[in-house]
């Protein structure tokens, strides 16, 4: 079911049929303020039944089957549930009102109106957090970014740094992305190999420097969070942890609380790093001419078959040494 034409009626399909012998033909039906719409696939109006006299012939049966009083020939069949259990509200209040008489009206827009409420409040915080995603400005997301860097620096200490280093991971970022903004930080003992955060910061962990001879595994981990983040952006995942007032806030100030901020980061130093899909994953290892096995084999991913063609040296063994050597500094 879908709220339509700003949350003021319901919409789903249906069948329907004229007359008794007609044959039946696929509309959609629409709840209004006191009212059921049936559409043709054009939107135009086949019929208008009165909520209040709206009769089911199979009560308790689904597809639940209506017609728009008692002994009419025309019918709709209906399979939606949350459709179903709307008309049966609206059917419940009927039979409250012919009890209490004057009251119809005002309880089936209540219903109604209740539907509408409880869907938009459904609806709201999606919309919100679509909306913020779409119009903040790159400066905000790199100012969240560095908020979550610095809530994981506060469990792992500075981020690594010297000179060589710093000049080696840089030509490490720009080997694997040449055309987009990527930082990289390298952390002490980060739970995951590399972690992409919103702005573009990559967190990387030193184990896989250290603790792996060949280079291609930290890239691999590098890329493969880059490749990720283009598909799941980290502002997403951000805002999804987001509570409404704090997206409000977000919305309306640009500013989020440092409570929110540290409670994503805890998020996600015990959660997995999201991984795009290995099909997707390969085809950013490809275009970054990176070899795929010595990462699959990290990661646990699948190998498939090698690459023909001979791949590029990834960085020098001086400028891996050098950064290898990043967290002696």
């Amino acid at each position: 079911m879908t709220a339509l034409d700003g949350l003021d009626r319901f919409e789903t399909t249906a069948l329907w049929r004229e007359t008794a012998g007609a044959q039946r033909r696929e509309v959609y039906v629409a709840i209004g303020e006191a009212e059921l719409v049936v559409q043709d696939r054009a939107g135009v109006a086949l019929s208008h039944w009165s909520l209040p006299a709206l009769d089911r012939i199979n009560p308790g049966e689904v597809p639940a089957r209506y017609r728009p009083a008692p002994g009419a020939e025309e019918e709709l069949e209906i399979a939606e549930p949350e459709m179903i259990a709307a008309l049966d509200r609206v059917s419940d209040a009927v039979e409250m009102g012919r009890r209490r008489p004057g009251a119809l009206r005002r309880v089936t827009v209540g219903l109604v109106a209740g539907l509408v409420v409880g869907t938009l409040l459904m609806w709201l915080p999606g919309a919100l957090r679509d909306h913020a995603a779409n119009v903040m400005p790159a400066p905000q997301r790199a100012k969240i970014g560095e908020q979550m860097l610095a809530g994981l620096t506060q469990l792992t200490g500075p981020p690594c740094g010297t000179i060589l280093g710093d000049e080696a991971l840089a030509n490490l970022a720009t080997r694997l992305s040449p055309t987009a903004n990527v930082r990289v930080a390298v952390l002490r003992d980060l739970p995951q190999p590399a972690l992409a955060l919103p702005g573009g910061l990559i967190a990387l962990s030193d184990t896989v420097l250290v603790t792996q001879d060949d280079p291609a595994v930290a890239a691999g981990h590098l890329l493969a969070a880059i490749v990720t983040a283009r598909f799941a952006p980290p502002i997403q995942r951000f805002l999804a942890d987001l509570g409404p007032i704090d997206l409000t806030r977000l919305l309306g100030s640009g500013t989020v609380p440092d409570d929110a901020v540290d409670a994503h980061v805890e998020s996600l130093l015990l959660s997995e790093a999201p991984l795009a899909t290995t099909e997707t994953l390969r085809a950013g290892f490809a275009a970054a001419r990176l070899p795929w096995p010595a990462f699959a084999d990290h990661a646990g991913l699948e190998r498939g078959e090698a690459p023909l063609t001979e791949l590029p040296p990834i960085i020098d063994d001086t400028t891996w040494q050098s950064l290898r050597e990043i967290c002696d500094g």
